[in-house]
C-alpha cells in the first residue's frame, strides 16, 4: 500500500515539474516578446508608410505624387543597402532578414510609380493590398518567431542528451 502512494506521489511530483518546465521564465518570455513585438512595430510602420501613400495618391497631384514615389524609393533602397551592410558588418541574420524586407518594400514603392500611371482608378486598391499583405506576413512571421524560441527554450531544458553521453 505505501508503494503505491509512493509511485502515486513520484507522478504528482513529475507532472508538477513537467508543467513548471513547460512555463517560461520572465526573462525568456521577456526576449520573446521583445523580438515578437519589433516586428509588430515593423508592420505598423509599414502599414502606415503605405497608407499615406494612399492617401497621397488620392489628395496629391499626380506630377508631385509621382516625384515623391521616387524620392521614397530612393531613400528606401539607400536604407536597405545601409540595413544590408550592417548585417554584413556585424554578422546578424535578424538585420539582414529586415534588410531583405525592406528590400520587397522599396521594389514595391519603385514599381508602384509605373502601377500608378497604368492603374489610376485602382492605385489605392493595389496600395491597400500590399499593405494587408505585408500585415499577414509580419503577423504570421511574429506566431513562427514565438514559436520557434518557445520551442528552443523547452529543447534546451530536455536532458535526454545528458543522460545518453553519461
Amino acid at each position: 500500500m505505501s508503494e503505491e502512494k509512493e509511485i502515486n506521489e513520484n507522478i504528482k511530483n513529475f507532472e508538477k515539474e513537467r508543467q513548471t518546465k513547460k512555463e517560461l521564465p520572465k526573462d525568456v518570455e521577456e526576449k520573446i516578446n521583445k523580438k515578437v513585438f519589433e516586428n509588430l512595430i515593423i508592420a505598423n510602420l509599414v502599414m502606415l508608410f503605405l497608407y499615406f501613400i494612399g492617401l497621397g495618391a488620392l489628395n496629391i497631384e499626380t506630377n508631385i505624387f509621382l516625384t515623391d514615389l521616387r524620392v521614397f524609393s530612393v531613400a528606401l533602397i539607400a536604407f536597405t543597402i545601409i540595413l544590408f551592410e550592417y548585417s554584413y558588418r556585424k554578422e546578424n541574420g535578424n538585420i539582414c532578414i529586415h534588410g531583405i524586407e525592406s528590400l520587397v518594400l522599396s521594389i514595391f514603392v519603385l514599381l508602384s510609380i509605373s502601377l500608378y500611371t497604368i492603374y489610376l482608378k485602382k492605385f489605392h486598391m493595389i496600395v491597400a493590398s500590399v499593405s494587408l499583405i505585408f500585415a499577414i506576413y509580419y503577423v504570421a512571421k511574429a506566431i513562427i518567431i514565438y514559436r520557434k524560441m518557445k520551442k528552443q527554450y523547452i529543447a534546451g531544458l530536455n536532458d535526454i542528451g545528458e543522460i545518453i553521453k553519461k
